[in-house]
């Protein structure tokens, strides 16, 4: 019985131990894949991403990498699919999901991007830009009270979160709140004092709200932190004359 026994664990050994190898050499591509990609050389990652799946087509992180080098490159489809491939061998990692959406909104496929990103958020109810980035698809889909909650729960989550004020306030404004809006920009503005289109839309807010000197103010503010808004800036000027 015990010869039977050692028999057993040696044929386990021997059949064993050369997937064992070639799982641990797919690894090893995958990160020369990541090293790669943090290069900038995305050519290389995908040849090195390609051997790491041909030694082992179920490593989710060698086509989650692969996915972001195509994406580099503009290969949208190809990325999402590999993206798609992750989110199957892996289906409870967030960050998958969170760059297919970053893809569905270039694409303006909203509505993808919003199932994707309330993915991330049901599996990472702390991930405030997740909330965000869904606020910004719900807008687009011209749903603003759910954007607005969708901002207001990201700015629970990270109250530094600037970007999460200034898209809260655009999506108030298209719920004709100009007040709360213009709030809402003045908070983005002391988190970063020196984004200009914080203060080319709070300065449209002031004139919507009649404050023409507050809104010349935050105007001129905006094209001296970046000259190329003068067009459009001007272009608001004259609507409010």
């Amino acid at each position: 019985m015990r010869v039977l026994y050692v028999i057993i664990i040696q044929l386990f050994v021997f059949f064993a131990c050369p997937t064992i190898a070639q799982s641990q050499s797919a690894e090893e591509d995958a990160r020369t894949g990541d090293l790669r990609l943090f290069q900038n050389r995305y050519q290389e990652a995908i040849a090195s991403y390609n051997k790491a799946i041909e030694r082992d087509s179920r490593l989710w992180k060698a086509y989650l990498g692969r996915g972001e080098a195509y994406a580099k490159l503009g290969d949208n489809p190809r990325a999402i699919s590999d993206y798609t491939r992750a989110i199957a061998l892996s289906p409870n990692h967030t960050e998958a999901y969170y760059r297919r959406a970053a893809l569905y909104m270039e694409r303006h496929e909203f509505t993808e991007a919003v199932a994707d990103y309330s993915m991330v958020a049901s599996l990472d109810s702390t991930y405030a830009r997740a909330y965000m980035q869904r606020g910004i698809a719900q807008h687009r889909l011209q749903q603003y009270a759910e954007a607005v909650d969708d901002f207001s729960k990201a700015i629970t989550i990270d109250y530094y979160l600037s970007d999460a004020y200034y898209h809260r306030g655009v999506s108030k404004l298209s719920l004709h709140n100009p007040k709360e809006a213009a709030a809402d920009f003045s908070l983005a503005i002391q988190i970063l004092p020196n984004a200009a289109h914080y203060y080319k839309e709070r300065g449209m807010t002031y004139y919507m709200l009649g404050d023409w000197k507050l809104a010349e103010a935050d105007m001129n503010k905006a094209i001296e932190l970046d000259a190329a808004l003068k067009p459009s800036v001007e272009a608001i000027k004259k609507m409010f004359r």
